[in-house]
């Protein structure tokens, strides 16, 4: 699996947004306004926030209370009342010396920003593939409920014929029964291509934050022909798999889970290590080497030093729970990477199927066009009715869906290789 050189991008021209221009528009409302692509915004900014948090780990604390309180003296003889008293202190400390883990903990911040920052770029790859399929979709629901409304005004026109027939006295009444059948479940079938070509045009208009009516005058057109990659060229594929597990968003995030929880096994590990701190401060709360109380304001500067002896064997119950994950985490990550070989060879498998399952509707759609076209001639040369011209053309246009269905299934598959490749 070398990545050493690499041939033309094979994927150039073939994706979805490629063929359909119009793709792009409600590509980009997608990635805007989803609410997914939403929901992420309020998950990166919760995690901006928890890294400027960490940050305070390495950075001075400044520390003021102020106490106002009545105090009086019970040892005064002279039976002095209440005297009104402000006590404040003021303190600025700085972390010196504590084994890293103070940095540890700043950057498990970073890590989390940047995991959160890996996990909108996995949902904006969901969206866009969402995207391309729900649109891809609704183009073909609109020639179905199209084409339904067709058959269904070919069935009244032939039903009103039989009518005039009848009363012409040249068909029988029982002629008409099959024939208004015909209608209702003509009437029926378009009722429901109706209803499933509003449905997907709403739910992708919800998804794509796009007015219904400007998602409808995009979905124009049919799903045009691709260009199916042939067998040497999905072949070629394989040297891209060093490079898009090494780009791939799933890998980076098990990445930073390790180096995450090596972080915590770190901090975990120096719990009991004496940590050195500086201090400098202000303060007018003071007692005399007498134990009386001073009146006088007094500044002091130091360094502490601060451990604990005996923690309860929280720092062993931590430190093995820290472990633990990260052996988990480095073995997510090996899986991970396994598994994503699998599923490369498996998407080129099934886009090999798709294209070969393509080729054949492609055929199939040219056989019914070619066929049209003699019809239609025949017609021309008054050699076969009209009814023989508009069943050819009926056929050819549930060729042509069935075709575009092809199509679509390909296209997906080719998107998704494109994504797990890191080829888009």
């Amino acid at each position: 699996m070398s990545t050493s050189s690499f041939a033309a991008d094979p994927m150039q021209g073939r994706l979805p947004e490629d063929l359909i221009p119009q793709l792009n528009e409600v590509i980009a409302a997608a990635l805007e306004g989803s609410e997914s692509m939403l929901l992420r915004e309020y998950f990166e900014e919760e995690a901006e926030g928890r890294r400027i948090s960490a940050r305070a780990a390495v950075l001075p604390s400044f520390r003021t209370n102020v106490a106002f309180r009545q105090e009086k003296d019970l040892e005064d003889v002279d039976g002095a009342g209440y005297e009104n008293r402000v006590v404040y202190n003021v303190t600025v400390s700085q972390p010196i010396y504590h084994w890293g883990t103070r940095r540890s903990e700043k950057e498990l911040g970073e890590l989390q920003r940047e995991a959160e920052r890996l996990n909108t770029e996995v949902t904006a790859s969901k969206v866009v593939a969402q995207a391309r399929l729900d649109f891809m979709r609704l183009i073909v629901t609109k020639q179905r409920r199209d084409r339904a409304r067709l058959d269904l005004e070919q069935a009244v026109a032939q039903l009103d014929f039989q009518r005039e027939q009848v009363k012409a006295g040249t068909a029988s009444e029982s002629s008409l029964l099959r024939l208004e059948l015909d209608v209702e479940r003509k009437d029926l079938n378009a009722l429901r291509a109706q209803s499933d070509f509003e449905y997907r045009l709403e739910e992708l208009a919800n998804f794509a934050a796009m007015p219904a009516d400007k998602l409808e005058g995009l979905a124009v057109g049919v799903v045009p022909r691709v260009e199916i990659l042939q067998e040497a060229e999905i072949a070629s594929l394989v040297a891209y798999y060093d490079r898009a597990i090494e780009q791939d968003e799933r890998i980076k995030q098990s990445e930073l889970d390790i180096e995450a929880n090596k972080r915590h096994l770190d901090i975990a590990r120096k719990t009991l290590l004496p940590k050195l701190d500086a201090e400098l401060g202000l303060s007018s709360n003071a007692l005399d080497l007498d134990g009386t109380r001073r009146e006088q304001e007094y500044s002091y500067f130091g360094l502490s030093v601060g451990w604990t002896v005996f923690d309860g064997f929280r720092k062993q119950g931590k430190t093995r729970e820290a472990l633990s994950r990260l052996l988990r985490a480095e073995r997510a990550k090996r899986l991970g990477e396994e598994r994503l070989v699998l599923n490369f060879d498996r998407l080129l498998r099934r886009l090999e199927i798709e294209g070969r399952g393509l080729a054949i509707e492609e055929r199939v759609l040219e056989s019914a066009l070619q066929e049209l076209d003699q019809v239609k001639l025949a017609v021309e040369e008054q050699r076969a009715p009209v009814s023989a011209e508009e069943k050819a053309q009926r056929d050819y246009d549930n060729t042509l869906i069935r075709t575009q269905d092809s199509r679509i299934s390909y296209l997906d598959t080719l998107s998704q290789v494109a994504n797990e490749l890191g080829l888009e």
